[in-house]
């Protein structure tokens, strides 16, 4: 190596080497690099830059172009090792950078888990009730289409009219009237009970005998016959009551009104329990001395549910 101004220079090949800078040569060549400052063109490919000052290196550093591999981030040389990135050169800062952390549950998420389990679980009990009364339902109709029940009933059969004291101080002192009551059940499997059975006399809204009996079973196709004779006590009546019985003498044609109710209870299929008010009302005419009834039809009909 040889000259001055920091340049190289090569020799031919076979040509001896060329002797050695002397001492005042070698001085020289060393204040004008100090002197001297290189520029892009100076620079050959072959030979790095030789910084005098740190203002050089700024000013290089912005003329020459950027590697991608730099201004990207680390990346691998020709070696086969990672090149420094932009965050300090350390080899394995993109495999931190990709490393997954693990993070606690959230809490809305097993709040969600937890209400999607109840609303399976409310889903799958609401349709086994519902296939349960659709079950409970076409079981009832089959029993009714099968079994076809009926409501129980009482009746008057025969009535007459024993005795009647009536007075001219609008009283009425006796009045006997004989009723043959039934106490039928038309269900050919089931038995019929009867209960709080009541049955009122009344002449003219005013209420002369109350009939009752205790309760009693009728099997099923049969009849119980309930027998009364009611007679009354003295009962005073008012204005327009005295003129109704007077009329009624006069015509002798008396009529009374028999009214009441009885309980039922029975079961279709030996399952199903029904109960029902079965409720009669009607009024029968009687012929007066001789005290018999005019053709008359008096029965009732389960119409209200208990």
């Amino acid at each position: 190596r040889g000259g001055t101004g920091g340049y190289q220079t090569f020799a031919r090949r076979g040509a001896p080497p060329p002797p050695p800078p002397t001492r005042e040569e070698s001085k020289s060549s060393l204040v004008g690099q100090r002197c001297r400052r290189p520029t892009h063109r100076q620079i050959r490919p072959s030979q790095s830059p030789r910084l005098a000052s740190p203002d050089a290196a700024v000013s290089l550093q912005r003329r020459l172009p950027i590697p991608m591999s730099n201004a990207t981030g680390a990346g691998r040389n020709g070696d086969g090792e990672h090149n420094g990135g932009p965050n300090g050169g350390h080899p394995h800062y993109h495999h931190r950078q990709r490393q997954h952390h693990w993070r606690p549950p959230h809490p809305h998420s097993s709040r969600a888990y937890r209400s999607g389990v109840l609303r399976w679980a409310m889903a799958v009990v609401f349709t086994v009730l519902a296939v349960l009364v659709l079950l409970a339902a076409v079981s009832v109709l089959l029993v009714v289409l099968v079994l076809q029940p009926r409501a129980p009933y009482l009746a008057v059969q025969t009535a007459r009219l024993g005795n009647l004291v009536y007075d001219q101080q609008g009283v009425l002192d006796n009045a006997e009237l004989e009723l043959d009551v039934r106490a039928a059940n038309v269900n050919a499997h089931a038995a019929v009970g009867f209960s709080e059975l009541e049955l009122r006399l009344s002449f003219h809204d005013m209420v002369i005998a109350i009939l009752r009996a205790d309760p009693f079973v009728v099997p099923p196709k049969g009849e119980r016959p309930l027998g009364y004779v009611a007679s009354s006590a003295a009962v005073p009546l008012d204005g327009a009551g005295r003129a109704a019985m007077e009329g009624a003498l006069n015509r002798g044609v008396v009529p009374f009104r028999v009214s009441g109710q009885a309980r039922t209870r029975w079961k279709v299929g030996g399952v199903v329990a029904v109960k029902y008010w079965t409720r009669l009302a009607c009024q029968i005419r009687f012929f007066w001395p001789n005290g018999t009834a005019l053709d008359f039809t008096c029965n009732s009909k389960s119409r209200s549910r208990y």
